[in-house]
């Protein structure tokens, strides 16, 4: 029979399962944020600001380790 409670399956580290879901929680965030970024970019006026965004997305998108969908070639 299984324990209703949850339990950490990093070595039993409380740390260490926080740490997991905030950096998921955090991911998870900037997904949604740059979601809508990519929506309105047509509608960003400011120059800076857009290469800022797509630099960033690139950097993001093109981290080595990450799973998913492979970076831009280099």
């Amino acid at each position: 029979m299984e324990s209703p409670q949850l339990h950490c399956i990093l070595n039993s580290n409380s740390v260490a399962c926080s740490f997991a879901v905030g950096a998921g929680f955090l991911a998870f965030l900037s997904c949604l944020a740059f979601l809508v970024l990519d929506t309105q970019e047509t509608r960003i006026a400011g120059t800076r600001f857009k290469t800022a965004f797509q630099l960033l997305d690139f950097i993001l998108a093109d981290i080595p380790g990450l799973p998913g969908i492979p970076g831009p070639p280099k």
